[in-house]
Formats: structure tokens, C-alpha cells, sequence
């Protein structure tokens, strides 16, 4: 079975960039684009030659605008038919969630849940099935047992990463997104670089993660780190 093609519109750098390494890893999906804005997926799609993408994985917020991905998700139905278009959001208010059902969405997820099921959500929606989160699908409909008789793929909730503290945040801050040495983070932190290199480890234990682009995934498609080191 070919793996389904995914065009990934989010306008956060790491974001995208997290979700593209999770989509290329999984033998099920590969992405066939990816673009950070609605008019730039748009013109990706009237533009491309060949066939258009099976799934776009598509954020709701762009810039300032908060329903700049629902407002633009006819635009982009109509510029792919046949596509089916799962909406993926920090958002996941009632009317947020309701308002992407009503515009066509074939799908839910909220980023905090999704992580590395990101892959298996596409791949539901690719078959046909509507896919939610477990607290969108309890948010909107009540619980997960009364959404089986609607083809709807509930995901399993991830675990909340809660033991990273926040020397570990700090310390995989520099060493995931800056992409800082040990001895670098050493220095920037005042620390040795044993000391360093044991902070990572721990993270990488508690993470589950086995190297720098594992973490550097997990911590930015659960938007983990939030610190502000300005």
C-alpha cells in the first residue's frame, strides 16, 4: 500500500518542521509539501502538475488572525476536491472546534494529544474516517464511546511530559532548537559539561526519546518548552 501524501500548512517554523520529520518517519504517510501560509498552499496546489495531495494537515492560527486556517479552509477544499483536510490546533474551544467541522473539516486533533499519532491521524482520515482527539472529541461530543457508530478515529491521550523540569526545558531548549554543543550549553549555563550531558540524558528518559531530532520533535509538536530566555 503506497503511504498517503501530505501537505502541511502551518506557519510555525519548528512546528512544521517537527510534523514533517514525524509525517517522513512513518511508513504510512510522506509529505508532498509543505507551505506556511493559506495562500501559499493554495497556490502549491492550482500550481502542482501532478496529483493533488490525500491529506493537508492544516493549523488554524496564522500570524495574529486565530481562525485564519478555518476562514481560508474552503479555499483550499476547492483548490484540492479530493483531499481530505485534518485541522491540527493549540485552539480546542467549542466554537473553535465546531466552526472547522462546519467548514469542511474532516478532522481535529489538538497539538497537545497528537504528537507522535500525528502520523496515525492522517492515515485515518486518508480511509475516510473522522478523526478527533480524546479531549476535542469529549469537548464537542461527549465522550469517546458514543463516536464508534461515526467512523470516528479517537486518539489515545500522550503522556504530559510533567517531570521535565525546568533546568531540563532550558537545557534541551539549547541543545534541540539553538543546536548548541555541550561544552556550548556548558558555557551559556555556567555549568560542566558532564552536568550538561546528564541533563540531556534525563530528558531523553523522561522524553523517550533517542536522539536530538526525537526530542527536538516531541518537544515542539507538544509545545513543551514555552520559556523565554530573552
Amino acid at each position: 500500500m503506497n503511504p498517503c501524501s501530505v501537505l502541511v500548512v502551518d506557519d510555525d517554523y519548528y512546528a512544521l518542521e517537527a510534523i514533517r520529520l514525524l509525517l517522513s518517519r512513518d511508513g504510512r504517510t510522506r509529505v508532498w509539501d509543505c507551505a506556511d501560509s493559506i495562500d501559499g498552499a493554495v497556490d502549491k496546489l492550482v500550481g502542482s502538475p501532478g496529483p493533488d495531495p490525500d491529506v493537508i494537515l492544516l493549523d488554524v492560527r496564522f500570524g495574529n488572525d486565530e481562525l485564519a486556517g478555518i476562514e481560508g479552509l474552503p479555499r483550499i477544499a476547492a483548490s484540492a476536491p479530493g483531499a481530505q483536510i485534518l485541522v491540527t490546533s493549540v485552539l480546542r474551544t467549542e466554537d473553535v472546534v465546531l466552526a472547522a467541522i462546519a467548514a469542511g473539516a474532516d478532522g481535529y486533533v489538538w497539538k497537545n494529544e497528537s504528537g507522535n499519532g500525528i502520523a496515525s491521524a492522517v492515515a485515518a482520515v486518508a480511509e475516510g474516517r473522522f478523526v478527533l482527539t480524546a479531549s476535542i472529541a469529549e469537548l464537542v461530543l461527549g465522550g469517546a464511546d458514543e463516536l464508534r457508530a461515526y467512523a470516528t478515529e479517537v486518539l489515545a491521550d500522550e503522556p504530559e511530559y510533567a517531570d521535565l523540569t525546568i533546568s531540563l526545558k532550558k537545557t534541551l531548549y539549547l541543545f534541540c532548537l539553538c543546536g548548541l554543543s555541550t561544552r556550548e550549553i556548558a558555557s551559556e549555563l555556567q555549568l560542566s559539561p558532564n552536568t550538561v550531558s546528564s541533563r540531556i540524558k534525563t530528558a531523553y528518559q523522561v522524553l523517550g526519546a533517542g536522539s536530538r531530532q526525537e526530542a527536538f520533535a516531541r518537544l515542539v509538536s507538544r509545545e513543551r518548552i514555552g520559556i523565554d530566555y530573552e
